[in-house]
């Protein structure tokens, strides 16, 4: 069952908006737009352990899609927290239109500062959004709202090995404020962060070419589309030219993985 969209692109999209971007490929028709699509969702919801008496809170909940499966296949409730109120906006018709609104709810609000209780979440589910916050900051608020025994699980795009620096800095530059970890970088962060049992699930290698894969999904009419937007806005084919020529050469850099720890 598809939704209308409700949202479209800006007619001036920033070089460097990626919400603007994100917002694009979703109205071309991405449902899901992290690294290993909701197959790695349903995996790290397994290993944070997930099932229907769970309460999970989503950060970075965009459209709301993780937390809509989540609940379908798992029976949990889901409170999504995104920085975008159009996106939320999206969300909460979405959930509204599944019939979900009972077990699901979105809220615009930054992720630094959350608005709940202490231990107040079983999981606290992440994909593709800490590596735009400040990390520390961010899970610290990962950790407060989570209840002793639960789940920490973020799913993010880091670095198959160390990069060099001028690589990092373009990453930074492109992606609005970008920065990654290697995998043993991210393991010593969940330790320092207090997490045990920890979990990496490292599938970069399954994923060689994320470019094609999108163009798969978007389908002959969502390339159209895409295609017309570019063709109107010079910035946003100058920025997707960009992305792409940044993930081509350095695709020995570039990997995917999830993390997996739970607090004592």
């Amino acid at each position: 069952m598809k939704l209308k969209e409700t949202y479209k692109p800006t007619e001036k999209v920033s070089l460097t908006s990626m919400a603007n971007i994100d917002e694009m490929m979703y109205s071309c028709g991405v449902e899901i737009l992290h690294p290993g699509g909701l197959e790695k969702t349903f995996e790290m919801a397994d290993d944070c352990k997930i099932n229907k008496n769970s309460k999970v809170l989503d950060i970075g909940s965009g459209k709301g899609i993780t937390a809509i499966y989540l609940t379908e296949k798992y029976g949990c409730n889901v409170i999504g927290v995104d920085l975008s109120s159009n996106m939320v906006d999206y969300a909460k018709k979405f959930a509204e239109k599944k019939g979900l609104s009972q077990k699901i709810s979105f809220i615009n609000h930054d992720a630094h500062k959350l608005p709940f209780d202490d231990n107040s979440f079983n999981v606290v589910f992440a994909e593709c959004s800490t590596v735009l916050m400040n990390k520390e900051k961010a899970f610290r608020e990962f950790m407060r709202v989570t209840k002793t025994g639960g789940y920490i699980g973020d799913l993010e795009m880091s670095w198959k090995k160390n990069p060099q620096q001028k690589i990092v800095d373009k990453a930074y530059k492109i992606w609005e404020g970008f920065s990654t970890k290697t995998f043993d970088e991210w393991r010593d962060f969940y330790e320092k962060m207090g997490l045990t049992d920890i979990t990496i699930n490292d599938f970069s290698d399954k994923l060689r070419n994320m470019e094609m894969l999108y163009i798969k999904s978007l389908g002959i009419k969502g390339i159209l589309k895409m295609s017309w937007y570019m063709l109107r806005n010079k910035d946003l084919r100058k920025g997707m030219k960009e992305y792409s020529k940044f993930f081509k050469d350095n695709k020995d850099y570039i990997g995917y993985g999830y993390f997996v720890g739970r607090k004592k």
